[in-house]
């Protein structure tokens, strides 16, 4: 994909480079139930809290919600402009999903 993108571009690797805007990035674990840990995508409170930040995010960032392969926690990572923020985001987050998988 790199190569095509040089050469569909006219542009060195370097200078592509260049254009990608790099975020802070912030992750929060959220721990659960080891049973319940896929379970988030269940429940429609937490559903709908991460769909409300994935577009919040869009285009300025990302969120990224998935299960520990190995432990019993929901790991919570955002990724935007402000450190702060995402921070606090993340937090609420795994906070809500630690409350609703107990």
């Amino acid at each position: 994909m790199l190569i095509k993108t040089i050469l569909e571009e006219g542009k060195k690797a370097s200078e592509l480079g260049d254009e990608i805007k790099l975020y802070p990035q912030i992750l929060v674990n959220a721990k659960v139930n080891s049973d319940k840990k896929y379970d988030y995508e269940k429940n429609k409170e937490i559903k709908t809290a991460i769909e409300k930040l994935e577009k919040e995010f869009a285009g300025n960032g990302r969120v990224l919600i998935r299960p520990s392969g190995t432990e019993p926690l929901v790991r919570v990572m955002i990724e935007g402009e402000d450190q702060k923020y995402i921070t606090k985001k993340a937090k609420e987050i795994a906070k809500l999903i630690e409350e609703k998988l107990k």
